[in-house]
C-alpha cells in the first residue's frame, strides 16, 4: 500500500469531514450536509464512507477523497494537506530529499526574517521617526485597531538600520538579500536596506505566511511611489493578492471576491465592513492571480479607479481575467423541458468603475453603502470592454474603427451562445460602421488564429488509446489520460496555470500534477517525489519496464497546434464524466426513497410528484414551508435536472447532441 493510500485508509472520512461540517447527518448509506464551499439552502454535499469520497452536487460540482477535503477546507497546497492528514493518521511520510530539505530550511529562514522585519517596522512606526507615517495614516482615516490588524509599519530613513538589527539577531546577510530585504550593490560595497523612509505594508500569502512587503513613499520627490519586495523564493507579485489571507473565508461564504488596485483600498474596505476585498497591488490582473481567486469563488468583481479604468494596461488585465475563466458549454433546461446550449464562464467576472474623482479607498470611507451598491450593479466584463474600447475610438476614422473591431473580436468570438453572440456582433458592426458579415468574418479569423486551420482535434478515441502496448488503454482513467498528455507533450507547458488542479481528485495524480506544474525539470528531479508519485510518473512517461506510450501522443498523429485545445476538452470531459458517475447512485437511491414513501403514505404519495414538478418550475420550496414530501421531491427534481445537464454538456464537448427522437446529430458550429 502506498503512503497516500495508507493515509486515506487510516483516516475516517466521516469523522474528518464532521470536524469541519457541523450539520453532517446520516441519510441512507451516505451522509449529507450544506456544502461548506458555497452558500446554499438545500443540502447538496454528500459523503460516501464506503468509497471514502465526498462530492458536492450543487454549484461546486466537485469532490474528492479525505486529503482533497482537508486541502480545500484549510486552503492548503497538496503536499501540505498530505502532511496534515499523515500527522493525524499517524503515518510517517518519506523523508525529504537533501534538495527538498535545503529548500524547506531556506523558506523557513526567509519567513522568519520577514516576520522579524515586520516587528522591526511596526516598532519603528510607533517611535519618534515614525511620526510622518503616523500622520499620513491618520489623514487617510485608518484607526489604531486597523493599523494593528494589518501590522502596518515604517522603514526608517537610515541605510542599514534593518540589516544591522536582523544580523544582530542571527540572520545572515545572504538570507536578507535572498528575502529581498537588503540590496547588494552591483559594483561592490556594503549591502543596504531596500526600504527606507517609507510606510510599510506587510504582505502575507493565503495561508498567512509573511512573504514580502509593499512600501509607500512619504515624500513627493521619492520614486517610485510604491516599492515591493522583488521576486524571491517566497514572493511572486504576479501570483499574490494582497489581503487574501483575511478575505478568503468571507469570499467563499458570500461567493464573491472584490479585487481593487491598492493596499489602502483593501485596508479601508475591511475597516468599513467589506471583508471580501483584495488587491492586485497596482498591477494589471494576471492569470496567476485569477486562478488564485477562483479557488474561493467563481464571482469576481474588479473595482477600478476612474482614471485607470480605460487604460491600455487595465484593459489587458481585464482581458486576462476573462481569459483565465474556464468556459464550458452546458445544457440549459427551461420549465417546458426544452434544452438549449449556452457558453458559461466558470467565473462570472464583472467590472465597476468608480465615479470621477473617487477610488475605492475614498468612496468606501465617505459612503460605504454606495460602494456596495456599485459592486452589486457591476457591469459584465464584455459590456465593460465594449464601453472602454468605444470611448477610445474615433468614429470618423476608419482605421480607428478597424482597430476597435480587432480588439473586441476575440471576446465576441469566444461566446458560444448564438443569440448572445448575435447581440454583440450587432454592437460590433455598429461600432465599426460595417455590415455584420464583415464582423462575422473577423470573428472567424480570430478563432482561426487561436485554433489553427481545421479547428481543434478531437480527444483520442478508445480505439486509438488501445494502440498503447504494455499498459492497456482501457486501464487508464480520464485523469491518467490527461496526465499522459501533460507529461509527454512539451506544448502542454503553456497551460500549466490554466488546467484546474481540481480536475485531479485522485491524490497521487493530484500530487504528480502539482509537481509537473511547478518543476519544468521534473524528469531530472524524480528523487524528490513520494514513492507512489514517482512510480505513477514513470508509468505515464513510459519509463516503467514493459510499458510503451500510446501512439496517438506521437507528433505524427497529434499536431502541436491541437494539443492545447485537446487538453482543455479532455479536462472538461473528465469533470463531466466524474460528476455523472457520482450522480447516478444518488438518483437510484432517491428512486428507492420515493418508492418507500409512496408505499408508506398511500394516497398522499402523489404529493411527491406534484412537488417535484413545482420544484422544477419554481425552484425549491422555502425552508419554512418544507415537509418530508416536498424536500424529497425537490431533491429528486434537482438530481434529475443535473443528470440531464451533465449528459448534454458531455455530448456538447464531443460536438454532438441528442435529437428529439433520441438519435445523435452533429452539433452545428456557428460564427
Amino acid at each position: 500500500m502506498s503512503t497516500i493510500e495508507e493515509v486515506k485508509a487510516r483516516l475516517d472520512i466521516v469523522e474528518t469531514v464532521g470536524g469541519y461540517v457541523a450539520d453532517l447527518k446520516k441519510a441512507g448509506r451516505r451522509y449529507k450536509a450544506l456544502c461548506p464551499f458555497h452558500t446554499e439552502r438545500t443540502p447538496s454535499f454528500s459523503v460516501d464512507p464506503e468509497r471514502g469520497t465526498w462530492h458536492c452536487f450543487g454549484a461546486c460540482s466537485t469532490g474528492g477523497d479525505v486529503i482533497e477535503f482537508v486541502r480545500r477546507i484549510e486552503h492548503l497546497e497538496f503536499p501540505e494537506a498530505l502532511r496534515v492528514c499523515a500527522q493525524r493518521a499517524g503515518v510517517e511520510l518519506r523523508p525529504p530529499s537533501r534538495r527538498e530539505q535545503e529548500q524547506r530550511e531556506e523558506h523557513d529562514r526567509l519567513l522568519r526574517a520577514n516576520e522579524a522585519a515586520a516587528v522591526f517596522f511596526r516598532a519603528a512606526l510607533g517611535g519618534p521617526d515614525g511620526e510622518p507615517a503616523r500622520r499620513y495614516l491618520d489623514e487617510r482615516g485608518l484607526d489604531a485597531e486597523t493599523q494593528n490588524i494589518w501590522q502596518l509599519g515604517y522603514a526608517p530613513a537610515g541605510w542599514r538600520g534593518l540589516r544591522e538589527h536582523l544580523e544582530a539577531r542571527g540572520f545572515s546577510t545572504a538570507d536578507l538579500i535572498e528575502a529581498g530585504l537588503v540590496i547588494e550593490p552591483d559594483g561592490g560595497g556594503k549591502p543596504y536596506d531596500r526600504f527606507r523612509d517609507r510606510l510599510i505594508f506587510p504582505t502575507r500569502d493565503v495561508n498567512g505566511r509573511m512573504i514580502g512587503f509593499g512600501a509607500r513613499a512619504l515624500k513627493p520627490e521619492d520614486e517610485p511611489k510604491y516599492l515591493n519586495t522583488p521576486q524571491t523564493p517566497l514572493f511572486d507579485k504576479s501570483g499574490t493578492l494582497y489581503g487574501l489571507d483575511r478575505a478568503a473565508e468571507t469570499a467563499r461564504r458570500e461567493d464573491r471576491l472584490v479585487i481593487v488596485e491598492g493596499y489602502m483600498d483593501v485596508i479601508a474596505s475591511h475597516q468599513f465592513g467589506i471583508l471580501n476585498a483584495v488587491a492586485s497591488m497596482g498591477t494589471s490582473l494576471t492569470e496567476k492571480q485569477m486562478n488564485l481567486a477562483k479557488r474561493f469563488t467563481a464571482n469576481i468583481v474588479l473595482a477600478l479607479d476612474a482614471d485607470n479604468a480605460g487604460s491600455e494596461a487595465t484593459l489587458r488585465g481585464i482581458e486576462v481575467a476573462a481569459g483565465a475563466a474556464d468556459r464550458e458549454t452546458v445544457a440549459t433546461i427551461d420549465w417546458r423541458g426544452l434544452v438549449g446550449y449556452q457558453d458559461v464562464l466558470q467565473a462570472d467576472i464583472r467590472v465597476v468603475t468608480m465615479p470621477d474623482g473617487e477610488d475605492p479607498d475614498s468612496l468606501v470611507r465617505s459612503d460605504p453603502d454606495r460602494f456596495r451598491a456599485l459592486v452589486d450593479d457591476a457591469t459584465p466584463v464584455t459590456d465593460h470592454l465594449f464601453q472602454a474600447v468605444t470611448a477610445q475610438t474615433d468614429s470618423s476614422d476608419p482605421r480607428s474603427r478597424s482597430r476597435a473591431v480587432d480588439a473586441l473580436a476575440p471576446t465576441v468570438a469566444g461566446i458560444v451562445d448564438s443569440v448572445v453572440r448575435a447581440h454583440y456582433v450587432q454592437r460590433l458592426a455598429r461600432l465599426g460602421q460595417v455590415d455584420e458579415r464583415i464582423v462575422v468574418s473577423r470573428l472567424g479569423q480570430s478563432l482561426g488564429q487561436r485554433s489553427g486551420p481545421g479547428g481543434p482535434a478531437p480527444v483520442a478515441s478508445p480505439a486509438e488509446l488501445r494502440k498503447s502496448r504494455g499498459q492497456p488503454a482501457e486501464a487508464l482513467d480520464g485523469e491518467s489520460q490527461l496526465l499522459l498528455l501533460l507529461l509527454n507533450r512539451r506544448e502542454s507547458r503553456a497551460l500549466a496555470d490554466e488546467v484546474d488542479p481540481d480536475t485531479f481528485e485522485d491524490s497521487t495524480n493530484r500530487q504528480l500534477f502539482a509537481a509537473w506544474r511547478t518543476m519544468p525539470d521534473l524528469a531530472e528531479r524524480t528523487d524528490e517525489l513520494e514513492d507512489d508519485v514517482r512510480a505513477r510518473f514513470e508509468a505515464l512517461s513510459g519509463q516503467t519496464e514493459g510499458t510503451q506510450l500510446p501512439e496517438w501522443l506521437d507528433p505524427r498523429y497529434l499536431e502541436g497546434r491541437y494539443v492545447e485545445e485537446m487538453i482543455r476538452q479532455m479536462a472538461s470531459q473528465v469533470r463531466l464524466r466524474r460528476a455523472s458517475a457520482r450522480l447516478a447512485p444518488a438518483a437510484v437511491e432517491q428512486a428507492h426513497e420515493i418508492r418507500a414513501f409512496r408505499q408508506s403514505e398511500g394516497e398522499q404519495s402523489g404529493t411527491v410528484l406534484e412537488a417535484a414538478v413545482n420544484a422544477t418550475v419554481d425552484g425549491p420550496v422555502p425552508a419554512e414551508a418544507a415537509n418530508e414530501a416536498a424536500e424529497l421531491a425537490a431533491e429528486f427534481a434537482e438530481v434529475s435536472e443535473r443528470q440531464r445537464e451533465l449528459t448534454r454538456a458531455y455530448q456538447a464537448t464531443r460536438g454532438r447532441r441528442p435529437s428529439s427522437d433520441g438519435a445523435d446529430q452533429r452539433q452545428e458550429e456557428t460564427g
